[in-house]
């Protein structure tokens, strides 16, 4: 069972990167410009990239910084995810959240070191113009970067799936949260979303099953999650977060 929150219960469960953007008359997605921000990024930060052995571990980092990628974030604890969908656009003019919950057979779970996410991850990495076969060589030659032994067997069902990858727990953010992904192959083109199996989406009596968050609810929530040692400052373990969530419990005391 992986779960997801969600503060606005509008959202779609999507990666960042192929979230809308509008910017005056012109609009677009990050997808547009992914393999320059993945690219852009390390040489800018390489520091901060040295202990990443492969794309995923890229991504992961990336997506921890806040640079859209093609990661979904999940959860294996329902209650972190009912954080998430508490966590903002609350209050006057807020809006309704939403856990998300899906049921992922075991045997389609991947571990972050897996073949198959190598190959989606490497999409990243990929022109916007990618086609395959038509790039092959150059796909394998990124993702044998990162393994040397991969052999000519790139499964073409494998580019358009959405895979859920449990992530190597090797920063606080994601042990603290019970992290796992869903990383997304390319649809029609790079630049469009794979969908979600519908089979992965948890339903009772063959309907979908989500839990909604009524806007009005959701401070007494994020004050009861937090008697539970669930908040922003157990959640996002960095010096700068507990030092804001510390503030703000200065202000709503007074």
């Amino acid at each position: 069972m992986f779960y997801r929150g969600h503060s606005d219960s509008s959202y779609k469960a999507i990666p960042s990167v192929f979230r809308a953007i509008t910017k005056g008359t012109v609009k677009g997605t990050f997808a547009d410009q992914e393999d320059k921000l993945f690219k852009n990024l390390v040489m800018q930060c390489p520091q901060e990239f040295i202990g990443c052995s492969s794309t995923l571990e890229h991504l992961v980092k990336m997506q921890h910084y806040g640079l859209p990628t093609r990661l979904l974030d999940l959860t294996t604890n329902p209650l972190v995810a009912l954080y998430f969908a508490c966590s903002s656009n609350s209050g006057k003019g807020g809006k309704d959240g939403e856990v998300i919950i899906y049921e992922v057979p075991n045997d389609e779970i991947k571990f972050f070191s897996s073949d198959t996410a190598a190959v989606i991850g490497n999409l990243a990495k990929m022109p916007r113009s990618f086609t395959y076969p038509d790039e092959k060589e150059r796909f394998l030659h990124e993702i044998r970067a990162e393994k040397p032994y991969f052999a000519d067997r790139i499964k073409l069902d494998d580019l358009s799936k959405v895979q859920c990858v449990k992530a190597k727990l090797d920063n606080r953010r994601i042990t603290q949260q019970s992290g796992a992904f869903f990383i997304f192959g390319m649809n029609k083109s790079i630049t469009q979303p794979a969908e979600i199996p519908y089979s992965y989406i948890y339903k009772e009596n063959n309907k979908p099953v989500t839990i909604e968050i009524a806007n009005t609810g959701k401070s007494t929530l994020l004050a009861q999650l937090e008697n539970l040692s669930i908040s922003e400052a157990s959640l996002f373990p960095e010096i700068d977060y507990v030092a804001r969530h510390l503030k703000n419990q200065v202000v709503e005391a007074l």
